[in-house]
């Protein structure tokens, strides 16, 4: 039983990993541009408990791990601000690019855009201020009309795709960086800019309570296999 007491206990480490991905994905319904994710499991190794060489081999395998966490890249949508610092990326495949503080570029769907003030001249920014590089990878100085209304050059924005944007790793704050699998970035010369819209975030609801569900009634029969064996563990212990 050490063993079944074991390969449940990967069952509950797995578990609990699609449960906290589920829960996230739940959190960030309404987060502009959000990618939901998802893990997928392979089985670990499996053990011939016949004698080699055996005709009919009695194979029991011994749990599982978490294989990959992919990112669900489908659009979230156009949803109506009206606001003039908002973007929306017609392109699927397209991204925002910006620069952290740090000097490292990251990429966004999130076109929520705000004025970063330095020294009395307005730069186009993220909502957490990392400014938003237009296609020639600079900083996007903003004017303002007669109205004192802000006056951006959407064809100036820069917006850029990858060979295999499945490939790009999530780095938090609703970031993607390129990896060697997706390639490098790509400048789309005519991305369809909507101005006075955002994307919405594609984790919807429903999928992901049924994802919850599903992990929690598996965490559920992981947690009972460990108990059935501690208890039997505890038989064979009290018999010697």
């Amino acid at each position: 039983m050490i063993s079944g007491f074991y390969t449940a206990r990967s069952g509950l480490m797995a578990q609990q990993s699609a449960m906290d991905m589920a829960a996230n994905n739940i959190a960030n319904v309404n987060t502009v541009g959000f990618r939901a994710a998802k893990v997928s499991f392979a089985d670990l190794i499996y053990q011939n408990l016949n004698r080699e060489g055996a005709e009919n081999p009695a194979m029991v395998g011994h749990g599982v791990k978490v294989d990959k966490t992919d990112l669900l890249m489908t659009s979230g949508g156009p949803k109506a601000t009206d606001y003039a610092l908002d973007y929306f990326i017609r392109d699927n495949e397209g991204f925002f690019a910006v620069e952290t503080a740090a000097g490292n570029i990251e990429y966004t769907k999130a076109g929520n855009f705000i004025l970063d003030n330095d020294g009395g001249s307005f730069y186009l920014a993220a909502s957490n201020g990392d400014r938003v590089l237009d296609v020639d990878g600079g900083e996007i100085e903003v004017e303002f009309d007669e109205n004192n209304n802000p006056v951006i050059d959407s064809s100036l924005i820069g917006v850029y795709r990858f060979p295999n944007f499945y490939g790009l790793s999530s780095v938090g704050g609703n970031r993607l960086v390129p990896t060697d699998i997706s390639g490098e970035a790509e400048l789309i010369e005519d991305a369809g800019l909507m101005n006075g819209y955002l994307e919405g975030s594609n984790a919807e609801l429903s999928n992901e309570m049924v994802r919850v569900i599903e992990a929690s009634k598996a965490f559920s029969f992981n947690s009972r296999i460990v108990m059935v064996a501690d208890e039997i563990e505890q038989t064979i212990n009290q018999l010697r």
